[in-house]
């Protein structure tokens, strides 16, 4: 819930870089926390040329890193990662140093053991308040909802 910034105002900035943000809450400003890792989901990851993924992964912004993968052969894999390079910053010493940032690829399936199609079916006005903001119109929604459609924002 946004709410208007009062006497308890103060100065936010990213701790990795010291680069000012904005202002915020003081109890807003408290409770952030920078993620480990950002989830990025596939649906049916396993069975779909994730190895594709694998090969071109070491070429993300050129930031050398393993990747680290729960396989089950060595062509299917369940989930992987890559460690990327965000942005820099200088230390108390003088140092530039490096924020990395961990990509992890799950493959939703794993979790949600049913079809696109029908978690999409299950979708309604009431539990999607947040698409709905982007799509107000009710037509929008239907077509987001329909397999096979390109919609842009």
């Amino acid at each position: 819930m946004v709410q208007k910034l009062g006497e308890d105002k103060v100065g936010d900035h990213y701790h990795f870089t010291g680069k000012f943000r904005g202002a915020a809450h003081n109890e807003c400003n408290l409770q952030y926390r920078v993620p480990k890792f950002i989830p990025v989901f596939f649906h049916n990851l396993s069975r779909y040329d994730a190895h594709l993924f694998i090969k071109k992964l070491p070429d993300i912004n050129n930031f050398e890193g393993k990747i680290k993968c729960i396989a089950k052969s060595e062509e299917n894999y369940i989930s992987f990662s890559k460690v990327v390079f965000v942005d820099e910053y200088f230390n108390g010493k003088g140092e530039v140093k490096p924020v990395k940032l961990e990509l992890r690829f799950i493959d939703r399936f794993r979790f949600m053991p049913t079809s696109l199609d029908a978690l999409i079916r299950n979708l309604d006005t009431e539990n999607c308040k947040n698409i709905k903001k982007c799509y107000p119109e009710e037509s929008q929604f239907i077509l987001l909802k329909r397999k096979g459609v390109r919609t842009t924002m």
